[in-house]
């Protein structure tokens, strides 16, 4: 087994909370030890085995970059300058490979030093001391310099978000639109939080046209979808085909009467009376009868994330379900509607 080294991972500053939250989510999921040693706005640092966190990078919807943190020092040029020459460049860089370096800021630190002067300086202090050559076009190795909190940071890029990795999947570039539908980012984030990984058998209990039973499929849970409407199961079925996707089952029915007896974990969004029907019921009291049946059909420790209006009641609901409430974020979508998303422990 390696040695746990230093990982940095640079989250979307979307929101507050989910991309920390969805990294642990992630990371516990899989197995992977990990401890935090610095957190600054976008910016995360581990300690973990890179060859660990480098395959499921990807899977998370808030984590943009992940590399090997090589230096860690002040931000003005004469302690960038020690710290790198102190580092061992060469184990990254061989001499017959080309790199490039880019200088991000995140936050409005360090503001007298200059990326683009910082940039030109690295790439000469690199090159110095591996003799590596510059390719500003198409280098086989990018290094990543980070201005953060109090602190510089050198890392060397082991994965980078594809850009528009998400707009194929939109909820208008899907064969069928309902105006309910989450952003793809939130409904993966959902499902991460629930701490799904590929195999896991996973329910959505209120599927709608299939937005979070679609990113649960992408990340390879064997998914189970059931709505009240037959439309919306019909939807469903049409945008999982239509990203190639072939879930294990798709219900008609009632969540407050799951026919499922065992499933290893649930994300849902339950319709709020708005653009989704609540069949003359309310959230609230669909959620009173729902929860008692998921935490009895989930796997003991399975978590259910629920998305709610805030002010629904939804934590205290689900405590007398039996469930530990392990987290909770706000969302704001608009003006009138602002969700809350619970992290569920069932007991």
């Amino acid at each position: 087994m390696d040695e746990p080294t230093r990982v940095f991972l640079v989250l979307s500053g979307e929101h507050p909370t989910l991309p920390l939250a969805e990294m642990r989510a992630i990371l516990d999921a899989n197995r992977i030890p990990f401890k935090i040693t610095g957190s600054f706005y976008k910016l995360v640092e581990i300690q973990a085995e890179m060859e660990a966190v480098k395959p499921i990078a990807g899977r998370g919807a808030f984590i943009d970059e992940v590399g090997t943190e090589i230096v860690h020092s002040g931000p003005t040029i004469t302690e960038i300058d020690d710290a790198v020459k102190s580092s061992d460049l060469s184990r990254y860089l061989p001499p017959d490979e080309s790199f490039s370096v880019r200088v991000l800021r995140f936050g409005g630190v360090s503001k007298e030093t200059s990326r683009v002067k910082l940039e030109g300086h690295l790439g000469w202090l690199i090159h110095n001391i591996t003799r590596a050559k510059v390719d500003l076009e198409n280098p086989q190795r990018l290094f990543h310099g980070l201005l953060a909190g109090p602190y510089f940071h050198l890392g060397l890029v082991a994965y980078q978000r594809p850009a528009g990795y998400v707009a194929s999947r939109r909820p208008r570039k899907r064969p069928v639109f309902h105006p309910s539908t989450m952003t793809p980012k939130l409904a993966r984030s959902m499902v991460n939080l629930s701490r799904a990984i590929g195999g896991t058998t996973f329910l959505d209990p209120f599927c709608g046209v299939g937005g979070i039973l679609l990113e649960a499929s992408l990340l390879g849970c064997e998914v189970i979808g059931m709505d009240a409407l037959r439309r919306m199961i019909r939807g469903s079925r049409r945008n999982l085909k239509y990203f190639q996707m072939d879930p294990s089952g798709l219900i008609r029915g009632d969540a407050r009467n799951i026919p499922v007896t065992r499933v290893e974990a649930m994300a849902t969004d339950p319709p709020y009376g708005t653009g989704a029907s609540t069949l003359k019921s309310t959230t609230r009291n669909i959620l009173k009868d729902f929860l008692p049946e998921a935490n009895s059909a989930l796997a003991k420790a399975g978590r259910l994330v629920v998305a709610s209006p805030l002010g629904t009641g939804t934590p205290d609901i689900a405590e007398s379900a039996g469930f530990r409430v392990a987290d909770r974020h706000e969302v704001y979508v608009h003006r009138s509607l602002t969700r809350e998303i619970l992290v569920l422990e069932a007991n």
